[in-house]
This record gives structure tokens, sequence and C-alpha cells, in this order.
């Protein structure tokens, strides 16, 4: 191989190298914005087993319960919501259930597609919701709401246990990060949707 061509090989290969180097550190710097306390998160946990994870976030929003519940439910309106999402188109819909296909995307991370079912339960102030399809991961969870003992604010609490169904080759605080960001932007929005006018 002559000289020439190996100065085009090695430059290619530094080229590659430090793109992905970029991404990498780009990816984390990302993720690092939304580590430690958020002001939208009064409670949180998350845990890691394997290839499931369990979240749990909570936030206070300030408006009665029956103005966040129609917020919550409205699933299909997430898209214009929360900048997270960038597809939520209503497939099927019954009084208590909803079909929404769903495309997400969290820090700089690939979009992520699912069919999600989500069923209200009015009674109990209560939207689950699961993974009818999806390549990446199973999901099944619930946003819980309970009004505050005044009636002026509501507790929102959101429970998730997720499945992957591939290797995911991103450090696990990276993927903590997009679930923070999520949650947070989605309360930062349920949040400006009650203020009145």
């Amino acid at each position: 191989m002559n000289k020439t061509l190996l100065a085009i090989i090695g430059g290619a290969v530094v080229v590659v190298v430090g793109f992905v180097g970029y991404k990498a550190m780009r990816l984390k710097s990302e993720a690092a914005k939304w580590s430690g306390p958020q002001r939208e998160i009064a409670e949180e946990a998350i845990v890691h087993d394997g290839s499931v994870t369990t979240s749990r976030f909570v936030t206070i929003i300030d408006a009665p319960i029956a103005r966040v519940e129609a917020i919550v439910w409205n699933v299909e309106g997430l898209q214009q919501m929360v900048p997270n999402f960038k597809l939520s188109k209503l497939l099927e819909s019954e009084p208590n259930r909803k079909k929404v296909e769903i495309a997400i995307q969290a820090l700089t991370l690939p979009t992520l597609s699912y069919e999600m079912e989500f069923v209200i339960d009015r009674d109990a102030h209560r939207v689950t919701f699961k993974t009818v399809k999806s390549q990446a991961q199973d999901i099944e969870g619930e946003y819980q709401l309970q009004a505050s003992p005044d009636g002026s604010k509501t507790r929102l609490e959101y429970k998730t246990v997720a499945r992957d169904k591939v290797a995911v080759p991103f450090p696990q605080s990276v993927l903590d990060g997009a679930a923070r960001e999520t949650f947070v932007n989605t309360a930062r929005a349920i949040q400006k949707m009650v203020k009145p006018s």
C-alpha cells in the first residue's frame, strides 16, 4: 500500500474516532444536566435489575385534580405539549381506553416508537398504560393523582417498569437522565396547561 492511501485511511479513522468520542461526550454532557435534584421532582427512585428498570417520579401540580386528570388523559396531545414526544397519534378511542402511536426522543438518543394502550379509572384517579407494540422495550406503568387536602393542588405520581428487548449501548446514567428529562418536561407542560389563561 502506498503512503498516500495509508494517510487517507489513517485520517478517516481519526475522524470517525473523533466523531464517536464527540457524540459520547455530548450525550454524557446532556445527561449531566438532568442528574441531581430538579425542582419539578418532589420524589424520585430509579432501580435497575439487569434489563429491567423500575422508575418512580412524583411532582406537585398547582391545580385541582380534575384539571390535571383531563390533561393527563389527553395522551394524544403529548406531541403538542411535551418536546420529547415527536408523535402522539390516536389510533383507537373509547370512553376509558385509548390506543396511541408514540415516538419519543430524550437527550440526543435515537427516537423510540411505541404503540401504547392507556386506560383511565376516574374513580381511582389513575391512568395506566402498557406497550402493545415496540421493538426496543416493553413498558407498563401508571399516573396516580391525589388531591391536596384543600383541593388546590394535585400530587402526580408516575411509575413505570421497562423491560429492554435489545441491548442498550448507552451508560445507565444517560438513560436515567433521559427518563428525568422526559418527566420534568411533562410536569412543566402540565403545569403550563393548568394555568388560567
